[in-house]
């Protein structure tokens, strides 16, 4: 083939999907080839079976691929620190009625920090809560309770005058004894 058909050949290809493309704009679909969509939109249209089959096969390769890898990084790790163990071990007991009591210490200060610590947040949180800005709903709470405050002391009114009105019937209807 000459330069010529190539180029021929190609513009061809070029005014074919030039047309294909009119099409597609014309009937306004968009035509998405399979090795286009995402594996985000491929993994969303699965069923539960193949999601079973993906996750296994991943599950798998990850085994096939962690297991060296923790062969090679793992037993030598094991064996530098078994024998740093081992040498230290002597001062390690010789040292040990030292290690309850800076434990017990560090274990003591550690809960009092963090007690300390959950306290002023604590308190910050509930500063913030009564004085500082409402929280998320706040404003809806606060109507509420207006509400239920405005209903509550006009029942309160309209229970009290309907008491004044049965009293003053009362007073009214009853025969004096004079």
């Amino acid at each position: 083939m000459s330069v010529s058909e190539l180029k021929e050949q190609a513009l061809q290809k070029a005014q074919e999907m030039s047309r294909q493309a009119a099409d597609v704009a014309a009937k306004g679909q968009e035509v998405v080839p399979e090795q286009a969509k995402t594996l985000f939109q491929r993994l969303k249209s699965m069923g539960y079976k193949r999601w079973a089959l993906v996750l296994a096969t991943m599950g798998g390769v990850l085994t096939a691929l962690a297991t060296p890898v923790l062969l090679v990084v793992g037993l030598p790790a094991l064996v530098l620190v078994g024998g740093i163990l081992l040498l230290f071990s002597p001062l390690i007991l010789v040292t040990s009625p030292l290690w309850i009591p800076v434990v017990l210490f560090f274990l003591t200060v550690g809960g009092v920090l963090a007690a300390t610590v959950a306290a002023i947040f604590g308190l910050w949180w509930l500063y913030r809560y009564f004085r500082g800005p409402m929280p998320p709903g706040g404003k809806q709470l606060y109507r509420v309770k207006e509400y239920v405050r405005g209903v509550v002391q006009r029942t309160t009114g309209t229970i009290a005058k309907k008491g004044h009105q049965i009293t003053d019937a009362m007073n009214i209807t009853t025969p004096s004894s004079t």
